[in-house]
C-alpha cells in the first residue's frame, strides 16, 4: 500500500491498535473485532514466537481489507522480511537510518521512536512522516508533547505506550498536538484475548474512537 495512503489513514482515524499473540485463530479474531469497530490501521508486534507465522495469515486473512503494519522491529533485515510479506508499514522504538532507507525505496510508511528534540529533527531529515514518541506516557506525558512542539509546531507525533482508556487522558493527548494515539494493552487487553471476550475488545476499540472523533469535531480550546 502506498505509504501516503498509509499516513493519511492514521491521521483521519487517529487510533493505531497494537497487539501481539502466538495464536492465528485469536490474531485474526482480535483484528476483525478492531475492523468491525472501525478502526482501519493496525500493528502487530514483533515480539515474540510465531510472530512471523501469525503475521502471515493475518495479511492472508485480511488482503487489502485493512492497513496492517508490523511494529517493535530494530534492524533492517527484520524490516526487509516483513515487508515482503506484505507489511503496509514498519514501527519501530528507535530511529535508524537504515531502517527509513530500506523502506522509502520500497515506497513502505516508516514510523520510528523518537524523544527528544533533536532524536525528532535527525528522523525528519532522512523524510520520516510521523514519529513515535514511545513509551508515550513513562517519557513525560502530554505535557512533553506540548514542550517538543513548542519549536516544532508541524512535527507529527503519535504516542504510544502506557496510555489509558479514558476519555480525558485521550484528550489530553490529542490537545498536546498528538495527531494519533497509539494502544496496545490498556486497549486490546491481555486477559480479554485469553479468555476470547473479544466482545469487550470491539467495545473498548468503538470507544476510544468514539472519543477521538468527538474531540476533532469539537476540540477544547
Amino acid at each position: 500500500m502506498d505509504r501516503l495512503v498509509v499516513y493519511n489513514t492514521i491521521l483521519s482515524t487517529r487510533l493505531v491498535p497494537l497487539f501481539y499473540t502466538p495464536q492465528i485463530s485469536v490474531a485474526i479474531d482480535v483484528t476483525r473485532c478492531c475492523l468491525q469497530a472501525g478502526a482501519k490501521v493496525i500493528e502487530f508486534t514483533y515480539r515474540g514466537e510465531q510472530a512471523a507465522v501469525v503475521f502471515a495469515a493475518l495479511r492472508q486473512e485480511f488482503n487489502k481489507d485493512c492497513v496492517l503494519g508490523v511494529g517493535s522491529i530494530l534492524d533492517a533485515p527484520t524490516a526487509a522480511f516483513y515487508i515482503a510479506q506484505g507489511a503496509d508499514f514498519i514501527v519501530s522504538p528507535i530511529f535508524d537510518p537504515s531502517l527509513a532507507s530500506l523502506c522509502h525505496r520500497h515506497g513502505v510508511a516508516y514510523i520510528p521512536g523518537a524523544a527528544s528534540p533533536t532524536e525528532i529533527v535527525n528522523a525528519l531529515s532522512y523524510g520520516v512522516e510521523i514519529i513515535k514518541l514511545f513509551p508515550a506516557a513513562a517519557l513525560g506525558g502530554p505535557a512533553l508533547l506540548r514542550s517538543l512542539r513548542g519549536p516544532m509546531p508541524w512535527v507529527k507525533i503519535l504516542p504510544t505506550g502506557g496510555i489509558p482508556l479514558e476519555e480525558k487522558a485521550i484528550h489530553a493527548w490529542l490537545e498536546a498536538g498528538a495527531v494519533a494515539i497509539g494502544m496496545g494493552s490498556e486497549l486490546l487487553r491481555r486477559e480479554w484475548m485469553v479468555t476470547q471476550r473479544f466482545d469487550l475488545i470491539e467495545d473498548a476499540v468503538r470507544k476510544a474512537l468514539n472519543w477521538l472523533h468527538a474531540f476533532q469535531s469539537h476540540p477544547r480550546t
